[in-house]
């Protein structure tokens, strides 16, 4: 118990309110819990619900490993590429977001309206253009703007780029997308209204030749009504057992006929040559078997059809 000691005044407050009944004597005051308050940005509203943030996080993941083979193929590296975030903003606080100078790239996002931006940052693009020209491939340490001849050579790279992130996409609309036009200057590039909100899709690459960024940017609008669109219907069982067996039916599998089975010692393998002949542990009159990823599955008899050997299954393994 607290040893605080009421001063007069204080003790004829307290009586004044056990007499007009405010408090009550035994009665346990408890302080009053302060309401939590949640901070809702009305120029930043969230349009998307969760669930198509799901299946655009899904598409992005799909094109984080699209983006990392096109470099690691052009580049002959490993580059690895991962999707780290999903943004939804104001363009203007897009380009805000930028203090350096970056590779920055409008897209034609045909057949969805309006215009994307593609952004890499100008110090990977100079390490993919010394990997590609036959140099080390690293980031240097002074970041200068790139030249019209450099411009047209990471034009190809990120035109491959935007080329392999298209499959992605076809469960949701079958991309046209191509780049327009390079600027160092990503201010300049006015693809949507200050206050329209956007998409900023954000790639970590890195790997022998550095870390950077790319970032992949579409106007909240473009989305929306394909997203709406083409939201997932719930498949029935007998189409998900349909779909299961078309994609078992075009699996390939590593099969092997085998006529039989002997032992060498190590002196007769080594002296083997041309015109010998190894006798098998197997009568002539037992069946050879087939295997299936390394897995006995049936036994036969062996044949011609044709000019090509083959086997006449006689019994089948369960």
């Amino acid at each position: 118990m607290s040893n605080a000691i009421l001063t007069n005044q204080e003790v004829e407050a307290l009586l004044s309110a056990i007499e007009s009944g405010q408090v009550l004597v035994g009665q346990k005051i408890e302080p009053k819990k302060e309401k939590k308050i949640q901070h809702y940005d009305f120029r930043r509203p969230d349009r998307f619900p969760r669930e198509q943030k799901r299946r655009l996080q899904k598409i992005s993941e799909d094109m984080s490993k699209s983006i990392g083979v096109t470099l690691s193929r052009f580049l002959r590296v490993s580059v690895n590429v991962e999707l780290i975030a999903i943004e939804e903003f104001s363009y203007e606080v897009f380009l805000n977001s930028f203090t350096d100078i970056v590779c920055a790239n409008v897209v034609n996002l045909k057949p969805l309206n309006g215009l994307g931006c593609l952004t890499v940052d100008v110090g990977f693009c100079l390490a993919i253009l010394d990997r590609g020209l036959g140099g080390p491939g690293k980031i240097p340490q002074k970041i200068r703007p790139l030249t019209l001849i450099e411009e047209s050579v990471i034009g190809v790279v990120l035109s491959s780029i935007i080329d392999e992130m298209k499959p992605s996409l076809t469960k949701l609309v079958q991309p046209e997308w191509k780049i327009e036009k390079m600027d160092m200057d990503i201010k300049s590039l006015q693809i949507a209204p200050a206050t329209e909100l956007v998409i900023s899709i954000n790639f970590a690459a890195n790997g022998e030749l550095g870390n950077g960024t790319i970032i992949l940017c579409i106007p909240v609008t473009s989305l929306e009504m394909v997203m709406i669109k083409s939201r997932t219907k719930k498949v029935e069982r007998k189409d998900e057992i349909a779909i299961i067996s078309d994609i078992i039916r075009e699996t390939e599998v590593t099969t092997s006929v085998v006529l039989g089975t002997t032992q060498l010692m190590l002196n007769e393998l080594i002296n083997l040559k041309a015109g010998d002949v190894i006798r098998l542990d197997n009568k002539i009159t037992e069946d050879i078997h087939m295997e299936i990823e390394e897995k006995i599955k049936c036994y036969g008899k062996p044949g011609v059809v044709g000019k090509k050997l083959a086997l006449q299954v006689s019994s089948v393994v369960i």
